[in-house]
């Protein structure tokens, strides 16, 4: 297999389709009217939100949620009065979000495409980019951080989470499906599920699908050098991976257009 975009998109398609993980359910009208009546609450990562101080340092409120479908961020940066666009490349996932749009009476628009390519939208037309952790599906950050850059305003804000890579050194069968076994300390970083497979190593789970470890240099210097300048950062942990216990398992940073 190796077209790894391709394959990542059904899987989220036949995952989001039967609501298959936390990250495809659709917020609930319940769960808005609660939000409603609070400062945005919006998370990059598993197991924090994102600082309300982040949010100050816009300067306007059109906002690009980057592979961010679900019915989930989309909502609620709509009922904080943001212009919110929503790219992703499932059709499943950006269904959920005009779902909620439509039952809701918000606005947001969707744009089904694939963070790997040129973006579909014109130079400085967002004012932040809110980008999830989604990168770990792709295979090279390249033209994510030059398109971010591109679509920003001057002064503009990119918001992205990722995961924490020594992770992926663990065999993450063992880590989620065999809690009586230890922890067993297997791949080399940065973890390359397309390139394990070729050497044999790894066989891809259809339910998972094909994940991406990237270097610090990759994540943070990457940015740098497509022209952003990074002014925060934090941790943070999924209580339900083991391996929290030994360490932060996210990692999420802001980042502005100079």
């Amino acid at each position: 297999m190796t077209d790894v975009v391709a394959y990542n998109k059904d899987r989220w398609d036949r995952v989001a389709k039967k609501r298959g993980n936390a990250y495809t359910q659709p917020i609930s009208h319940e769960e808005l009217m609660v939000a409603k009546i609070q400062p945005l609450e919006v998370s990059l990562t598993v197991g924090k939100t994102v600082p309300q101080a982040w949010f100050e340092r816009l300067k306007g409120k059109k906002v690009l949620g980057l592979a961010s479908g679900g019915g989930q961020q989309g909502p609620l940066f709509a009922l904080h009065d943001y212009d919110v666009t929503i790219m992703d490349y499932s059709k499943e996932q950006l269904a959920s979000d005009r779902l909620v749009a439509e039952r809701e009476g918000l606005t947001i628009e969707t744009v089904q495409a694939d963070m790997t390519q040129s973006f579909l939208f014109e130079n400085e037309a967002f004012d932040l980019v809110f980008c999830p952790v989604s990168n770990v599906y792709i295979e090279d950050l390249t033209n994510l951080w030059q398109e971010c850059y591109r679509v920003l305003k001057p002064g503009g804000l990119l918001m992205v989470g990722y995961m924490n890579p020594w992770v992926y050194m663990y065999d993450g069968d063992v880590v989620w499906d065999k809690p009586e076994e230890e922890p067993l300390l297997i791949y080399p970083l940065p973890f390359n599920a397309r390139e394990l497979e070729q050497a044999g190593r790894l066989a891809i789970n259809p339910d998972y699908g094909y994940e991406f470890s990237y270097t610090l240099d990759e994540q943070i210097g990457g940015q740098l050098r497509a022209g952003f300048a990074m002014i925060d950062f934090y941790e943070s942990k999924n209580s339900q991976h083991r391996l929290s216990v030994y360490g932060s398992d996210y990692l999420a940073n802001l980042s502005i257009k100079l």
